[in-house]
């Protein structure tokens, strides 16, 4: 929207609503479904298109085809709002809803915010890179030689 003004959720339709969309666009990411008697576009990404793995939207969506998809989420960000949905969670033979109470929809909702709160860091072994072997004094936690030597006593000290 170019006018500067935030977007409303005017005309959007009710969260967990089921309706047919027609495909707008197909991306690598998933596909852009237009809402009925909405101008609103909402995105299904493709791990909401089936319930198989599948690398290419495009194996299962066209511009034009027309889906069922349910309404699962909505988010204000930079005054855009953005429409989630989902077509595995509905059957797109007659449009009935296959996870009525929401439980699937919850269950990857809180599986992709607990991947969200917790950002990749790196693993740094420098802790134990960078310390002395106690016994030899050389820079490694424990020399090889020393290491092999300590094990074996310890075999032969468990043989006893």
């Amino acid at each position: 929207m170019s006018s500067g003004r935030p977007e409303t959720m005017e005309n959007l339709p009710a969260l967990y609503t089921i309706f047919q969309g027609e495909v707008a666009m197909v991306m690598d990411y998933g596909a852009f479904i237009k809402i009925p008697g909405c101008w609103k576009q909402g995105l299904v990404h493709r791990t909401y298109m089936s319930s198989c793995r599948m690398d290419k939207p495009s194996e299962i969506v066209d511009v034009g085809d027309k889906v069922w998809v349910k309404l699962i989420g909505w988010e204000m960000k930079n005054d855009r709002i953005k429409v989630s949905l989902s077509m595995k969670v509905v059957n797109q033979g007659i449009g009935k809803d296959l996870d009525p109470n929401n439980v699937i929809t919850e269950q990857e909702e809180r599986r992709r915010r607990s991947f969200q709160d917790y950002p990749g860091q790196k693993i740094t072994p420098e802790a134990v890179l960078n310390t002395t072997c106690k016994k030899c004094g050389c820079k490694r936690p424990l020399c090889k030689g020393l290491f092999y030597a300590t094990r074996r006593d310890q075999v032969f000290s468990d043989t006893g």
